[in-house]
């Protein structure tokens, strides 16, 4: 179980990291709610969270998170020791105060630019959240700690977003319709498109497929010359051996071969 909820976790916050740029060291929004979760369950947020993000961790939270624990009293006094040993980040409400939720929802408004991961066990500040894109939310579910799957809003941004990598803006389209105007001016006003005609259009010969076959002819057979076969008359030789023949000469006789 453990092995994989890990594998959800760092399946989460790579999609985070590789669609909006979330980087490290992760950036979280802590409210009042979930370090109360975290006293009770005794919890060690500074070393259990990075083990589960798989990287470091910078703890954030706000002045007016930290003045909403402290108004709440000695019920939630664990929860004001931990929110105050965290860094305290501006929220532009120093003057006038606001809940913690409404802070936070506040803080997370252009998060494109900030990366904020928020902590919180607010369950109607969850679902608030959870309709923003690019808002990752965590929780405590008992004594284990979870990250919140990517909303269909945070998908869909996403999509579209990578989508318009490939797409050409207005300025570009306009950029270059202008250049293939100028380029085909030019080509046509040029003295050397006029003296080579054809450089777009060039003849085309027939289609293959469409032409009938050639016809192979036929060879009769008179035209075929004929050979005859002629039987070659062989010719007998007698051999005389030598010394019949100097018989012979002695005798002065003539010799006759037939």
């Amino acid at each position: 179980m453990r092995l994989k909820r890990h594998q959800k976790a760092e399946r989460n916050i790579n999609f985070y990291c590789v669609s909006f740029g979330f980087r490290k060291p992760f950036q979280i929004l802590v409210d009042g709610t979930f370090c109360m979760a975290s006293a009770q369950n005794r919890v060690q947020l500074r070393e259990d969270i990075p083990k589960y993000l798989g990287g470091d961790v910078k703890f954030l939270t706000t002045q007016c998170v930290v003045l909403e624990t402290e108004a709440l009293g000695i019920t939630v006094r664990p929860a004001m020791h931990i929110v105050k040993n965290f860094g305290i980040h501006k929220c532009g409400h120093e003057k006038k105060p606001i809940s913690g939720a409404s802070c936070l929802t506040s803080m997370t408004k252009d998060n494109m630019k900030t990366r904020y991961i928020v902590a919180t066990q607010d369950k109607s500040l969850q679902n608030a959240l959870y309709v923003l894109p690019a808002v990752p939310v965590m929780y405590f579910n008992g004594l284990s700690v979870i990250l919140k799957a990517p909303s269909p809003t945070s998908i869909d941004y996403a999509k579209q977003k990578r989508q318009s990598r490939f797409n050409l803006t207005e300025h570009e389209t306009n950029v270059l319709t202008s250049m293939k105007s100028s380029i085909t001016t030019e080509l046509i006003s040029s003295e050397e498109f006029k003296d080579y005609p054809g450089v777009f259009k060039r003849a085309k010969g027939p289609n293959p497929l469409s032409c009938k076959p050639k016809k192979k002819k036929l060879v009769e057979d008179n035209d075929i010359p004929k050979v005859e076969n002629k039987i070659k008359r062989k010719r007998k030789r007698v051999k005389i051996p030598k010394h019949i023949k100097e018989e012979l000469k002695k005798m002065n006789k003539p010799i006759s071969i037939s």
